[in-house]
Order: structure tokens, then sequence, then C-alpha cells
């Protein structure tokens, strides 16, 4: 199937397609998992639009986007991944959001480094970045384990935000450094 971009263990990560309307809604609707993103989405009317119109037309326009993750062991959608290009500074922002059943087991670091991996192997993108609320510490973490580094704090969109980063130059030095380890 051409929408699947990667596995990790126990997740597929696919494109979002116009039948993931009630999935996407429930993910973008709940207030923990867009407490610190930005307004959960009010009805699935407007879940379909977003989805449709932004989601879904990232994937032409610039031939990648967010994606959706799919438990390998159910088929449910439990999350939403990948790359965002932001236009406004011509980076690549990095992100995950998993439903909160989710949280703190591990499949956030799972999932963000099979992307950073398809990021730089698959897209050749020269970096990537991170933009976190100050107060979503859980993120910043996250980031930071997947190699990412904290650069500055930034406005973006009138929201004070950390920057994290990742040039494809130090992700390839540490993979290799990790390889020559894991053969000595």
């Amino acid at each position: 199937m051409d929408s699947i971009l990667f596995e990790t263990n126990r997740t597929i990560v696919r494109k979002w397609t116009s039948s993931d309307i009630i999935a996407y809604y429930l993910l973008r609707s709940d207030p923990l998992v867009m407490k610190f993103i930005g307004e959960p989405l009010r009805d699935k009317r407007q879940a379909e639009k977003f989805l449709i119109s932004r989601t879904i037309a990232d994937y032409s326009k610039y031939g990648y986007g967010r994606y959706a993750v799919v438990l390998k062991a159910s088929g449910d959608v439990i999350g939403n991944t990948g790359l965002l290009y932001l236009r406004e500074l011509d980076r690549n922002d990095l992100a995950i959001s998993l439903l909160p059943q989710y949280w703190g087991l591990g499949y956030g670091t799972e999932i963000l480094e099979k992307c950073v991996q398809y990021a730089f192997e698959e897209l050749a993108l020269p970096e990537l970045i991170g933009l976190v609320d100050p107060l979503n510490i859980v993120s910043s973490k996250l980031l930071m384990k997947i190699g990412m580094i904290y650069s500055e704090k930034i406005t973006y969109h009138d929201e004070a935000c950390n920057l994290y980063t990742l040039k494809q130059q130090d992700w390839s030095n540490k993979t290799l450094s990790r390889t020559i380890e894991e053969l000595s």
C-alpha cells in the first residue's frame, strides 16, 4: 500500500485519507492532546475541512506532511506525526501527538526516531526543527531524546516557543557512531 511511509515495532505510519475523519476528529478534539498545540476541533465538519484542505493537501504540495499513526495490533489510529513545512520560517517542523492512553509507553520515541530517519534518508531534508511550548516539558525531553538540540526561544504565530534543531549531517554522524559501536 503506497500510503504507508514506514513501520516501527508496534505501529504503522501512513498517509491520512478522507476515510479517517472520525479518527482525526477524536484525536484533534481531545483537550489533553491539544493542550499545547492549539484549539481543539469543534466538530466533524471542521475536522473534515482541516484534514482534506490542509493535511492531505500537503502531500501533493510538498511531498510530505503529517501522517496517521496506526497501532499494528488493532488497526486503530492512535496519533498524528510527521513533518509540517512552515513557510514563514522556511523550515520543517517534526511533531507527534498521541491519544492520552498511549502516553508514557515509548511510542513517541519509537515513532519520532523513524520519522527522523525517513526525513533524512527518504526525503533528503537538510534539517528538522521542533517548536514546543515552553511549558510542555514532556515534548521537550522527547525531542532531546531523539537528538534534537535546544536552539533558542522564538515567537511563532504570536506564541512563545522553544526551538529545537537537528541537522541531517549531525544525525548521520551519530548514526554512524552507533553502528561502529555495535560492530565493535
